[in-house]
């Protein structure tokens, strides 16, 4: 069974078809079902069509949602003939067949009488009588779509201008899509007061409209021998019919449709050429309209992530401090606009140090919101707790039940004592960090436990370490030793680690800024492929 809601939008007959899966009901221009009063909230309430049963929620709107006269405050499932208020706004569910799903007929016999090409529409006027001559001047009236609105609104826009240019029972947008090779119908108007019924035009008919850019007619339905099988435009009584190419100077991104059951109202040829050149125009102001919210849209992610790299450059130290008998040398830097790894250093009440590196799973702005959470949830959890298995178990399960199974994290947390040297350390999933003594012999730091949000429960180790007098712990994220070249070759660990003991008699910042140049001189012009962050702590002299 499909079904539609269906009622009047500001004295205009207004029908939306439901979909399986969840759909959102409001104003905003991103609603799958879209009721632009300002009585109606941007995201008002959630409908979900799953196993032929409908689902109304309402998500918090200013004015509430309704059914049958009665307010909703939990989900409701809903039945054919309920009313549904949504503010001001009421709609009733009724049983109804989307119209792109039953757009083509299978006689795949054209169905047009007559037909005119753009390029009649804009080739030379000749001996053009009153009639022609009020086509070219519709075919310039560009202004009459000028007004920037966005895409919904556009639509209504076009389908008035039908009406005023065709007496018509139903006025159809069909817009190509991505991936998709039949036309999807955007906007559709149908006369108060007219039957309802399926939409249906010739597979042929579309063809040629799709890929001759012509405007197609039928001058009578009802009388032409092949709708003879065409049981659904017989019953509905349509006289006659147009469909015009939606061309925007480029290419054809669509079609527009009108039909009449009026036998008074046939379609003419200079009406079709009328038609056409309105869906043109059409055309072109879509395109432009399109264009105008892809900028939009990008200028909203652009701000989305501004504010991304805002929070992130407070959340990631920029000082590292200053530990007595220390120094550290730390680097940053995301593949994209925003990343997902992140560390930080931090000083505790009882002298110890904090330090941590991390790797959040995937790239760009989801990775960086759970490392938006995971900073602020260690920094809470390390003043309730000194035993570091503990901080990071409740630590995995607050983000395991915080995101979906494929975010999680690897995680690389210490604790060191300065005076000693020692390091009480959990590695969950991490890069094994290196420690290097000061005759340059390198340990591999292993992991003693799985990444952090992957699995609810599960068992995390403590480990211990020493970092000498002239020593360093050096932490890093896979994004150094995966890095590639143009050739496709990986920097690789064995030339981190020459490179380590090669530069181990310079500062920590030093260390740091050879690697970093090392890396830039293998990878060349190559774009980068992962995020890259490095921590390096290096014991200089013995702590008092």
């Amino acid at each position: 069974m499909a079904f539609a809601l269906v009622g009047k939008m500001k004295g205009r007959a207004a029908r939306h078809f439901l979909r399986e899966g969840e759909q959102i009901v409001g104003r905003a221009a991103t609603s799958h079902v879209r009721l632009p009063d300002s009585s109606v909230s941007r995201t008002h309430a959630k409908i979900v069509l799953e196993g032929g049963k409908v689902t109304l929620t309402d998500l918090g709107s200013s004015n509430g949602t309704f059914v049958n006269g009665a307010p909703i405050t939990k989900p409701r499932e809903l039945e054919l003939g309920d009313m549904l208020a949504f503010a001001d706004v009421e709609l009733k569910l009724i049983d109804s067949t989307p119209p792109e799903e039953t757009i083509f007929s299978q006689n795949g016999s054209s169905i047009e009488s007559s037909s005119v090409t753009l390029e009649e529409i804009f080739g030379p006027a000749g001996g053009a009588d009153e009639r022609t001559n009020l086509f070219r001047i519709l075919a310039e009236a560009g202004e009459l779509l000028a007004t920037q609105r966005p895409l919904d609104e556009l639509y209504e826009v076009i389908l008035d201008h039908v009406e005023r240019l065709a007496t018509c029972d139903k006025a159809v947008i069909l817009l190509m899509e991505e991936g998709k090779e039949e036309p999807v119908v955007k906007a559709s108007r149908l006369r108060p007061g007219a039957a309802e019924g399926e939409l249906v035009l010739s597979r042929t008919m579309v063809r040629k409209v799709l890929e001759q850019r012509s405007g197609l007619l039928t001058s009578d339905a009802q009388q032409d021998p092949r709708f003879q099988q065409q049981q659904s435009i017989v019953s509905q009584g349509i006289r006659s019919a147009m469909a015009a190419p939606l061309f925007d100077n480029e290419k054809v991104i669509g079609i527009l449709y009108a039909d009449t059951t009026d036998p008074a109202s046939w379609y003419n040829r200079d009406e079709l050429r009328t038609f056409t050149t309105l869906a043109n125009l059409i055309g072109v102001k879509i395109t432009h309209a399109r264009l105008a919210e892809a900028e939009e849209e990008g200028r909203r992610l652009a701000r989305e992530v501004q504010a991304a790299k805002d929070i992130l450059a407070y959340i990631l130290p920029a000082d590292l401090g200053c530990v007595l008998g220390y120094e550290m040398g730390t680097y940053h830097e995301p593949c994209l606009e925003v990343g997902g790894d992140l560390y930080d250093v931090k000083c505790l009440e009882d002298g110890r140090v904090l330090f941590l590196t991390g790797d959040v799973a995937g790239k760009g702005l989801g990775a960086a919101l759970l490392v938006s959470n995971i900073m602020p949830i260690i920094s809470v959890l390390i003043d309730g707790t000194k035993d570091l298995t503990e901080l990071v178990t409740r630590l995995n399960r607050q983000i395991f039940l915080s995101t979906d199974p494929v975010h999680y994290a690897t995680l690389f947390l210490g604790v060191l004592d300065p005076p000693t040297g020692n390091v009480e350390y959990v590695n969950a999933g991490h890069n094994p960090p290196y420690l290097l003594t000061p005759g340059c012999e390198i340990e591999e730091i292993a992991a003693t436990g799985t990444p952090i949000g992957m699995l609810e429960s599960v068992p995390f180790a403590c480990g211990q370490l020493t970092v000498a007098p002239g020593g360093m712990l050096f932490l890093f994220s896979d994004g150094i030793p995966e890095a590639q070249n143009a050739d496709g070759d990986f920097y690789e660990e064995h030339r981190l680690r020459d490179i380590l003991c090669h530069e181990r008699d310079n500062s920590a910042e030093e260390i740091v800024a050879s690697v970093k140049a090392d890396l830039d001189q293998f990878v060349g012009n190559a774009s980068p492929t992962d995020d890259i962050t490095m921590l390096l702590l290096k014991r200089t002299l013995a702590a008092d």
